[in-house]
């Protein structure tokens, strides 16, 4: 009967055989130690060069005459009543420009109306047509009130008048703006022969 330590023998002949067997099998590139992961290297995307970034032109502001003023309904005690006045600021009132050419523009007539006042009366024009606004021809006009209650002109009590304009060198002009312009006095337009006033 065989040994322990023949058969012992016998397992380590066995399994060097079978070591051989698949060493011998695998390719010869094949390795048993696990690849490290390439690492990620991030991709950016090139900076601008100072030329192009400097090179970018904003657009040009177009030029622009401002004409703003305050639309008033005399007597009536409304929402903002000016006791000195004696009047209210009367909203969605509207006002025109009108400035006469001359020869150079072709005796041209520039007309605009103003925006709708605001709950404070105020108004504004924006007179792009700057070659045709000169304030010594150029006059503020009454145009529409928003109530037949406060319709009749009262400043200036003509309607075919208008008011010269003088220039406001204490506001602050936006960019782009040659001027800002305002009537010597504020419009107002008062009651009819009723008497009546808006119950706004």
């Amino acid at each position: 009967m065989a040994s322990l330590k023949d058969h012992c023998a016998v397992v380590a002949v066995v399994v060097a055989i079978c070591f051989v067997v698949l060493a011998a099998a695998l390719p010869s590139h094949a390795s048993t130690a696990v690849d490290e992961p390439a690492k990620y290297k991030p991709s950016r995307a090139p900076a601008p060069s100072p030329a192009s970034a400097s090179s970018y032109v904003p657009p040009p502001v177009q030029p622009v005459i401002v004409v703003q003023g305050v639309i008033y309904c005399k007597s009536c005690k409304l929402r903002g009543y000016n006791s000195g006045m004696d009047a209210s600021p009367l909203p969605n009132a509207t006002a025109s420009l009108v400035c006469y050419g001359d020869a150079e523009s072709k005796y041209r007539v520039l007309n605009q109306t103003s925006t709708a006042t605001d709950t404070n009366g105020y108004f504004i024009v924006m007179v792009y047509d700057v070659g045709m606004f000169d304030c010594r021809s150029c006059r503020l006009y009454l145009r529409s009130s928003p109530t037949a209650l406060c319709a009749a002109p009262f400043i200036p009590s003509n309607p075919k008048l208008g008011l010269t304009l003088v220039r406001d060198r204490a506001a602050t002009a936006p960019r782009g703006a040659r001027g800002i312009f305002h009537p010597k006095t504020a419009l107002m337009y008062a009651p009819g022969t009723g008497g009546k006033c808006p119950p706004y």
